[in-house]
């Protein structure tokens, strides 16, 4: 788009300061501006850019100016994308060829400070600071190799027959398309995180204790009392964090977020994770490249990844929240029975004690090592607001669901996205009469289809010239995911996540709290609407029945 100075709104911030991140996407840039309006979460800010950029893909003189100031100033030091001197050599020899036009490019910028959560736990903070490296390794590192193993772009001979090669040329368009581009991604977490420690070690010392190494695991107030533990503190937390440079996917882009979602617009989301989950399924050596460099347990709910004290205080938490809710209305309305008809139940009673003592061997059951038959990759937080939806005007254009926010992602178990998203994103009423089942079924399908492709595609490189009918035989065998298996992982996920509510949000949790948040997009659903809340403890309530009878034959099994 061609634009002027006029564009640009007074009100908007004008900075030189992120040119050298910016450049990355917009070699030509020269300023730019942030609107008023940011994404502020529990883990990281997020800002609409928009980029003031010269149609020539050299850097000016002013552009050069400015990322070497940033660069003096500490913003870029020793980065090799950079190359300040050589392009403003390159952009000389071109001033004179003809004059600019100015355009104006809209992108968004994820960042996360590690001074920003100063006030937080040290368990909080790791974290959080986790949270970041987890996704800009996934986009710089594992992202590359799902598609370079599902693209047959690893210099193969494309020598397969029409049909194989459709069915390549569908998986690139499908795998690539549910992702976002993303322009750069980096982190500096030194000294607060060692580059080799676990994801999921959440009992690591924290780096603020003077003796780091001791013997003190009790990370939630880890910070000695003085002026010198804190002098420490800050000083470790300065200038560090990291940074997601992404293409912009707002309404005008021809995208949108929502929650609640329609059946249609779930079904959409599962199928775009069905073919991420797809990208690593069976691949063992691809799933412990993600276990080493992501988790090796992947999701927002792990229990490895949790706060110790969420499970400490499960019971407490249930028993506050029944409390809270079990009188709600008293008007005697057909809603105000449902409430105290399900919170009165004598198993629902027990449920935070149910939980709590299931909570270790369901977590168990939930966390599968790389090799394990059904073992894939995870997204890790799949609620609705973490998928941009083509909008109606865009559909025509064939526009695929596109994916974010990967600091989560690792090895599990595909159900446990798609039991979070369920009952994050879809009301109890387009649940009912089939409508889980129906969702549920709609992505089993899609993920056998992208699972059986990729198959495909793999023995088609195989293929040589002693090929014969009974290798051929076997080559039409389709994979399946067995409904009893992948109905008890569902089951397993939708435990797994109460467990996680009432640890974290239920224990303050409110009537007066659903109601404020009940129009918060981004807060799960069973946390601001009442009437999905009940209906998942009724649901969870049945299912941890069934669990609870499976762990009490196993363990008579194993005394015999």
């Amino acid at each position: 788009m061609i634009i002027n100075d006029s564009c640009f709104h007074p009100a908007a911030t004008i900075s030189q300061e992120l040119l050298p991140i910016l450049s990355h996407a917009l070699p030509s840039v020269i300023s730019y501006t942030l609107p008023s309006e940011r994404v502020v979460q529990g883990n990281a800010e997020g800002s609409r850019i928009v980029a003031r950029h010269s149609s020539s893909s050299t850097p000016s003189e002013g552009t050069l100016d400015a990322i070497e100031d940033a660069i003096t100033r500490g913003k870029g030091d020793d980065d090799p994308r950079l190359p300040v001197t050589a392009a403003r050599e390159e952009g000389r020899e071109n001033d004179n060829n003809s004059s600019e036009t100015i355009e104006e490019t809209e992108l968004f910028l994820k960042r996360v400070a590690a001074s920003s959560y100063a006030h937080k736990s040290w368990t909080d903070m790791r974290r959080t600071l986790v949270y970041l490296r987890t996704e800009v390794r996934f986009y710089n590192e594992i992202a590359p190799l799902l598609l370079a193993a599902n693209d047959g772009s690893n210099n193969h001979d494309d020598d397969d027959d029409d049909d194989d090669e459709d069915d390549v040329a569908t998986r690139t368009t499908t795998l690539r398309n549910h992702l976002p581009v993303v322009h750069h991604a980096d982190y500096d977490l030194t000294g607060l995180i060692p580059e080799d420690c676990p994801t999921t070690d959440a009992e690591q010392a924290s780096p603020f204790l003077k003796n780091n190494g001791g013997d003190n695991n009790n990370n939630d107030d880890a910070i000695d009392d003085g002026n010198d533990m804190e002098l420490r503190k800050n000083r470790l937390l300065q200038n560090k964090g990291g940074h997601i440079l992404l293409q912009s996917l707002s309404p005008s882009h021809g995208y949108f977020q929502d929650s609640p979602l329609s059946p249609f617009q779930s079904s959409k989301c599962l199928a775009a994770v069905a073919e991420l989950h797809a990208s690593a399924w069976g691949d063992e050596v691809l799933l412990r490249t993600i276990g080493d460099r992501l988790s090796t347990a992947g999701g927002s709910y792990q229990l490895s990844f949790r706060n110790p004290r969420e499970l400490r205080e499960l019971v407490e938490s249930w028993d506050g929240f029944r409390a809270r809710f079990a009188t709600i209305g008293g008007g005697g309305g057909e809603g105000d029975v449902v409430v105290v008809d399900i919170l009165e139940k004598e198993s629902v009673v027990r449920l935070g004690r149910r939980v709590y003592d299931m909570a270790e061997y369901v977590s168990k059951e939930l966390t599968p090592e790389a090799g394990d038959e059904y073992a894939t990759m995870v997204h890790g937080d799949y609620k609705a607001m973490n998928v941009f939806l083509p909008s109606e005007s865009t559909r025509e254009g064939n526009k695929d669901a596109i994916m974010i926010d990967f600091s989560c992602a690792g090895i599990g178990y595909g159900m446990s996205d798609v039991g979070m998203h369920i009952v994050h994103a879809v009301l109890p009423r387009d649940l009912d009469n089939g409508g889980e089942e129906r969702l549920v079924e709609g992505y089993l399908v899609a993920l056998e289809n992208a699972v059986n492709r990729r198959r495909r595609r793999r023995r088609s490189k195989r293929i040589d010239d002693d090929y014969d009918g009974e290798g051929k035989e076997e080559e039409e065998e389709r994979w399946t995911y067995p409904r009893e298996v992948a109905m008890r992982h569902y089951r397993l996920a939708c435990v797994d996540y109460l467990r996680f509510i009432m640890g974290r949000f239920w224990r303050s949790a409110t009537p007066e709290s659903f109601e404020k948040k009940s129009e918060s997009k981004n807060t799960t659903l069973i946390n601001r609407n009442l009437e999905a809340a009940m209906a998942f403890i009724a649901k969870v309530d049945r299912y941890l029945e069934v669990f609870e009878k499976e762990k009490r034959e196993r363990e008579m099994m194993m005394m015999h």
